[in-house]
C-alpha cells in the first residue's frame, strides 16, 4: 500500500508539468511506458481483488463479527458488491472484474482445483506487455477449455502480446483451439447458438440500444428481410441514412405482427389531487418512466398523447375525477399515504406486489439493473419487528438478497423511497427509486440542428469528410477477394427510382479476377 501510494503521488506531481516536446519516436516511447504501467498497475489490483474476494465476514461463537481469510481463488458472496463500492462500477461489471481477476492472478498448480491455465496472462500483465482488455478478451475466448490446454494456448500466443491487436489475438485464439481441440470449440459455437437473445437498455436521450445474438441462418434471413424494407424507404424519401432506414424497418416489422397494450398512469405529489396545469411551451419531447426496467425515456409528446386518449379509465376518486397515483414530492416516488396496501400477514398481498415492483422498477441494491419482475420481495427489517408494507418492502435479486444478509451488511428504507447501503468496509451508498413526478419536457424551439462551429480544435488534413467518404474509406473497402453476397428479397420499386449499378469486383494485382 505505501508503494502504490508514493507511486500515484509522484505520477500525480508530473501531471503539472507542461506536455513533452520530444520528438515523434520519443513521444510515442512515453506513450508506451505509460500504457505499461497501466498493464502492472491492472495486474496488482487483480491480486488486491483476489485477496479481497478470499476474505469472508463471520459470526464467531460469542456473537462478534470475524474476518476468515481463505486460501487465494475462493470468492466470499459478497466480494462482488464490496468491490462495486470500492471502483464505483455497476454490480455486473463488479462481478465479471472479480471473476476474471481470480481466473488470471489465483492460478493454482497444475492438477488442482484452482488450476485454470491463465496464469500466462497475468505474468504478462505484470511484465507490462499485456494490457487488461487483450488479457480479458483472450480469457473469455478459453472460458470453459480445460486447464491444461488453456495454458498450452496461453504460451503459443505470448510471442504476439507486444504486436497483435485483441481482434487479432481472438482470431489466433480461435485458431490455435479449433487445431488442439476441436470439440470444444464446436461444443461453444453449440451453447453460444442455444444462449442468443436480445437486450436493451436507453442510451442516447430519446433513443434505447438493442444488442441481440441470434443464430447465424436466422439473422441472415432476417437481415435480408430489413436491408430490403430500408432500401424501399431509401426510395420513397422515408429515411434519409440506410442505418435509420434499417432501424424503423425493424421496429416496423416487429410491430406489424404484434397487438400491444399500453397502460399510461398519471402521477401527482402526494396531498395534491389536482396535478397543476402545464406552463409554458407544449414539449416536442418528454420523460416517462415505467416503461422498462432502468432510466426513464424520452419519448414524443404526440405519441404519449394518443396512448392517453386510447387509454380507458380504470377508476375515479369520491369527486369523479380520473384516480392519480401520489408520489412523494422530493424523489417522485410513489407511496402509500393512506396505509391501505398494508398487511399484518408475512406475505404481501398482489396489489402491495405489483405496487412495490412498479415502484422500484428494478433491484434497489446499488449499481444493480436486474428488473424488478426477476427480483425478491425483501422485507427491509425483518419481519415481524418490520411491517409488510410499501415503507418496509424492497426489490432485490436472489444475489444481492443474501448479500444482505451477510453480516456487517446493513440496509436502511427512508419513508422517501430512498436506500442506503454499508458495507462491512463502512462504505455507504443511497439508491434513488426512478423518478415518476418530475419529468423532463423539451419544447420545440425550431434548434433541433447545433450551428456549424466556428472554432475547430482539431484540424484534419484532409477533412472534413463526408459520410459518403467514410462509409467509403471505412466500411465499402475490403480486402481484394470477393466475399459471397446474401440475396435481398425483391420488394416494388417506385418506377421513377433508378436501381444502384451491381457492385464491382476488385481484381488481384496480376490482373487477374480473385475467383
Amino acid at each position: 500500500m505505501d508503494v502504490a501510494r508514493a507511486a500515484r503521488t509522484l505520477l500525480a506531481e508530473s501531471t503539472d508539468t507542461p506536455p513533452p516536446t520530444g520528438s515523434l519516436a520519443e513521444c510515442a516511447e512515453l506513450l508506451g511506458e505509460l500504457q505499461a504501467l497501466v498493464n502492472v498497475a491492472t495486474a496488482l489490483q487483480d491480486t488486491a481483488v483476489v485477496a479481497l474476494a478470499a476474505v469472508e465476514t463471520e459470526v464467531a461463537e460469542d456473537g462478534t463479527l470475524a474476518e476468515v481469510r481463505h486460501s487465494n481463488g475462493h470468492v466470499a458472496l459478497d466480494a462482488p458488491a464490496v468491490v462495486s463500492g470500492v471502483m464505483c462500477v455497476s454490480a455486473v461489471h463488479a462481478e465479471r472484474r472479480v471473476r476474471d481477476a481470480v481466473r488470471r492472478a489465483a492460478d493454482g498448480p497444475e492438477g488442482t482445483g484452482t488450476c485454470t491455465g491463465l496464469g500466462g496472462l497475468h505474468a504478462a500483465m505484470a511484465a507490462g506487455r499485456l494490457d487488461p482488455y487483450r488479457a480479458g478478451v483472450v480469457a473469455f475466448e478459453l472460458e470453459e477449455v480445460p486447464a491444461e490446454i488453456a495454458a498450452t494456448i496461453v504460451v503459443s500466443l505470448s510471442e504476439w502480446f507486444d504486436r497483435e491487436d485483441a481482434s487479432h489475438l481472438r482470431r489466433r485464439t480461435r485458431r490455435l483451439l479449433a487445431r488442439i481441440s476441436p470439440d470444444l470449440l464446436r461444443q461453444r459455437a453449440v451453447r453460444a447458438r442455444e444462449a442468443s437473445g436480445l437486450r436493451r437498455w436507453v442510451d442516447e436521450p430519446g433513443v434505447d440500444t438493442w444488442l441481440g445474438t441470434f443464430p447465424s441462418e436466422e439473422a441472415c434471413t432476417a437481415w435480408a428481410a430489413i436491408d430490403a424494407l430500408a432500401q424501399q424507404y431509401l426510395t420513397d424519401g422515408t429515411c434519409e441514412r440506410v442505418d435509420r432506414a434499417r432501424a424503423k424497418a425493424l421496429t416496423d416489422l416487429v410491430t406489424s405482427n404484434a397487438t400491444i397494450d399500453l397502460q399510461v398512469v398519471l402521477t401527482t405529489a402526494a396531498g395534491d389531487p389536482v396535478p397543476g396545469a402545464e406552463a409554458g411551451r407544449p414539449a416536442d419531447l418528454v420523460e416517462v418512466s415505467g416503461a422498462r426496467a432502468g432510466e426513464p425515456v424520452l419519448v414524443h409528446r404526440a405519441w404519449l398523447d394518443r396512448a392517453i386518449e386510447r387509454t380507458v379509465v380504470s377508476g375515479r376518486d369520491p369527486l369523479g375525477r380520473p384516480r392519480l397515483l401520489p408520489c412523494d414530492p422530493g424523489t417522485g416516488a410513489p407511496v402509500d399515504p393512506t396505509g391501505e396496501l398494508s398487511t399484518t400477514a408475512y406475505r404481501p398481498s398482489a396489489r402491495l406486489v405489483a405496487f412495490v415492483r412498479a415502484r422500484d422498477q428494478h433491484c434497489r441494491f446499488p449499481g444493480c439493473s436486474v428488473a424488478a419482475r426477476f427480483c425478491d420481495l425483501d422485507h427491509v427489517r425483518p419481519s415481524p419487528a418490520g411491517p409488510t408494507s410499501v415503507a418496509n418492502l424492497a426489490c432485490l435479486c436472489r444475489r444481492h438478497h443474501r448479500v444482505k444478509q451477510r453480516p456487517a451488511w446493513r440496509a436502511t428504507l427512508h419513508p422517501d423511497a430512498t436506500m442506503t447501503w454499508t458495507d462491512p468496509t463502512g462504505r455507504t451508498r443511497i439508491t434513488h427509486p426512478p423518478d415518476a413526478l418530475h419529468p423532463i419536457s423539451l419544447p420545440d424551439t425550431g434548434t433541433n440542428r447545433p450551428p456549424p462551429p466556428t472554432n475547430h480544435s482539431l484540424v484534419v488534413p484532409d477533412g472534413p469528410h463526408s459520410a459518403l467518404e467514410h462509409h467509403l474509406e471505412h466500411e465499402a473497402a475490403g480486402p481484394t477477394t470477393c466475399r459471397a453476397h446474401v440475396v435481398r428479397p425483391s420488394v416494388p420499386v417506385a418506377h421513377d427510382a433508378r436501381p444502384h449499378p451491381p457492385p464491382r469486383c476488385r481484381t488481384s494485382t496480376s490482373g487477374r479476377p480473385p475467383f
